[in-house]
């Protein structure tokens, strides 16, 4: 079963990769390869930059928030400090990055990471779920009020976003249930395994138990701490409003200025395929910035700007990769004393 699960996730990745793929080199020859390249040097140096530390102070955020759902898991004499924090958070990025799903995998590396900071494996993956979970809910909300101000503006076919916004929809379903659950403490995962009746394979009825008390942690978490529930909501918006500045920074220095409507737009509905089974959602990506900038009517080069969005993230897989690579030697050190 684990092998062809194996066989199963490669295949889906390689097909991904090759369709994205292709329709990136489609976008990029019809686009014209010089066209790209006047446009990036149109940006400039400086600004490229510049949107990189704009960027490293987004992510500081980011890195915040989950030691602040950490924080409130372990007494303050194990608490992990936020330099590690920050470059775990990196780490986690870095695969989830070159994986299907961007923006909602490489959360195994941050578990491994603060493992090998000797925090619990209950308590590692408690916080790194709840931090996913705040973040995938908030992306979704933004993405749906992004689907609901084209509609109700004209600027979408309903036909079209149709899929979309079932999409979301089923996920905004699945999120809320799982908060619900989680914070009247029922939850949410081992009541799904035994509702698939996935509990009856020997392998997966071994984790409940150990499942069911990392749940408790989780729903620890939102008892007598409103404030601090608060405070990573806050944080959770704040970042996702981020992409709207990141839209408008971008398009100021390719030559265009965009209003805020329109960087919300560019900021929701593109994002959609981050959540879709393409790695870092090659081509899609493009190809969806694209349509919605002819939809806005704004002359801009999607592909020169994705490829600008790109470079930061391969600024950040370079760093996460080389912290997780000399990270995992204490991992092993601490598992097996070498």
């Amino acid at each position: 079963m684990a092998v062809k699960r194996k066989i199963f996730k490669t295949v889906l990745f390689i097909l991904g990769l090759l369709a994205g793929g292709g329709l990136f080199f489609f976008l990029l020859w019809r686009t014209g390869i010089s066209n790209v390249i006047d446009s990036l040097l149109a940006f400039g140096i400086l600004p490229l930059l510049l949107y990189f530390g704009i960027s490293i102070l987004n992510f500081s955020l980011y890195s915040l928030r989950w030691k602040i759902i950490l924080d409130a898991m372990l007494p303050k004499g194990e608490r992990v400090s936020y330099g590690k924090m920050f470059m775990n958070r990196m780490s986690g990025f870095a695969a989830g990055y070159l994986t299907p799903g961007a923006q909602v995998a490489g959360e195994p590396i941050r578990v491994a990471m603060l493992l090998a900071d000797g925090v619990s494996g209950k308590v590692a993956t408690g916080s790194v779920v709840l931090d996913l979970a705040f973040e995938v809910t908030t992306f979704v909300i933004y993405v749906a009020l992004g689907l609901g101000f084209a509609l109700t503006h004209g600027l979408a076919n309903s036909s079209g976003v149709t899929g979309s916004i079932i999409f979301i929809s089923a996920l905004l379903i699945i999120l809320i249930g799982f908060f619900v659950m989680t914070i009247r403490g029922g939850g949410f995962f081992h009541k799904l395994m035994r509702v698939s009746q996935l509990s009856r394979i020997k392998t997966i009825n071994n984790l409940e138990h150990w499942l069911i008390e990392t749940e408790a942690l989780m729903s620890e978490f939102f008892v007598g701490r409103l404030k601090v529930v608060a405070t990573v909501v806050g944080l959770s918006f704040i970042m996702a409003m981020f992409k709207a500045v990141e839209a408008i920074y971008i398009a100021h220095f390719l030559g265009v200025n965009v209003k805020l409507s329109d960087a919300f737009l560019m900021s929701t509905l593109p994002g959609v395929s981050l959540l879709l089974p393409v790695p870092a959602g090659l081509g899609v990506y493009e190809g969806s910035n694209e349509a919605m900038f002819s939809v806005l009517g704004l002359p801009i080069n999607a592909v020169a700007y994705t490829v600008i969005i790109r470079m930061r993230d391969f600024v950040f897989i370079g760093i996460g990769v080389t912290y997780a690579i000399i990270h995992s030697e204490r991992l092993v050190t601490r598992r097996y004393g070498k």
